[in-house]
């Protein structure tokens, strides 16, 4: 079974200051360095080299990367991209930082906490438009708001302790009204009826569930309340100011690419499976649902082009840090400077 970077490390899920600083400031892994093959110029035009540090391993979480490298999107803005696959040992925002890739991704909370810690680097886009935490339960058996948690077993694992009690308390919800159950990241306590509902993310344990013909019930925890962007692209103020139009070509390609996989989740899911994650052993079934959620988390009716920085976006996601002590504000951890350069 595969499971995505958030069910191993967290790397990007909300997490106290603390609980981040280690994986943050890790050295990256040896086998983390190099770079996977990415296409070169054609018709003799010149290309700038470009590094892209994913978030983790090479998955249908970057079919719109994969599509945009499969049709030049990224040569015809004139850039040759090479992209570093992540994982358990790499940190994104060390490599990003000590400037062995131009650009990155990681949530707002890790990038947050970073530049904190005195990494200088900011968010340059946003993929996800709403944080993909959710709590799952069985469709015969729905739970549909946090309201409806109540009297119920809910299965956390620990490394999601801390989105959990935010919204418990947004809501304002007290943990001695539910029962609370320790679980890992399988969703199996849902399947088999250990739990009646679990926090996961919406683009991984659901879509795991329903290959399995197992049919679910979700909702999202930014929909009442919880709101950080997620999958953020970021790079470094130096980066930033010294080649601008270089990140601005990355977003637009990378821009280019998703909304190819908006439109057909089908053919970056192929090249997930097939070709960039080929080494990885992915489920074809799961990794189509899991680009079907992650799409309807890119575009929403108040933002109908992947990777934008909604202002209001920005505001929330800084407030909801501050209720785990990420205190930070809007300017020192966003920029909208590049994505003013791109057209598309």
């Amino acid at each position: 079974m595969f499971y995505s970077r958030r069910d191993l490390l967290r790397i990007g899920g909300i997490a106290t200051a603390a609980g981040l600083a280690a994986p943050l400031l890790a050295a990256c892994s040896s086998g983390d360095d190099t770079a996977a093959p990415a296409g070169s110029a054609s018709g003799g035009k010149s290309t700038e080299k470009m590094s892209f540090q994913l978030s983790w391993l090479p998955t249908t979480e970057f079919a719109g990367t994969w599509l945009a490298l499969n049709k030049g999107y990224f040569t015809a803005e004139g850039i040759d991209l090479a992209w570093l696959p992540g994982g358990p040992n790499a940190s994104p925002a060390t490599i990003v930082a000590s400037g062995k890739a131009e650009v990155g991704m990681l949530n707002a909370d890790a990038i947050a906490t970073a530049r904190l810690q005195g990494a200088p680097i900011k968010i340059i886009g946003a993929l996800l438009q709403k944080s993909p935490f959710c709590i799952l339960s069985k469709a015969e058996t729905p739970i549909n708001s946090p309201q409806e948690m109540i009297g119920k077993k809910i299965g956390v694992a620990a490394a999601n302790e801390t989105a959990f009690d935010v919204m418990l308390s947004l809501n304002n919800i007290k943990k001695s009204q539910l029962t609370i159950v320790p679980v890992q990241f399988d969703p199996a306590p849902v399947a088999n009826g250990e739990v009646d509902g679990q926090i996961v993310y919406v683009t991984n344990e659901p879509p795991t569930l329903e290959a399995r013909g197992i049919k679910t019930n979700t909702f999202l925890l930014a929909d009442f309340g919880f709101s950080v962007l997620s999958d953020c692209f970021f790079a470094t103020e130096q980066t930033i100011a010294e080649k601008p139009d270089l990140l601005a070509g990355f977003l637009s390609a990378t821009r280019k690419g998703w909304l190819d996989n908006i439109a057909d989740p089908q053919p970056g899911t192929d090249l997930a499976v097939g070709t960039y994650g080929k080494d990885q052993g992915l489920d074809a079934a799961q990794q189509l649902g899991e680009s079907k959620a992650m799409n309807s988390l890119i575009v929403t009716p108040d933002v109908p082009k992947p990777i934008d920085l909604p202002d209001a976006a920005m505001s929330t996601t800084v407030e909801t840090l501050k209720k785990v002590g990420i205190t930070i504000t809007v300017q020192d951890l966003f920029t909208k400077d590049v994505l003013a350069k791109i057209n598309t």
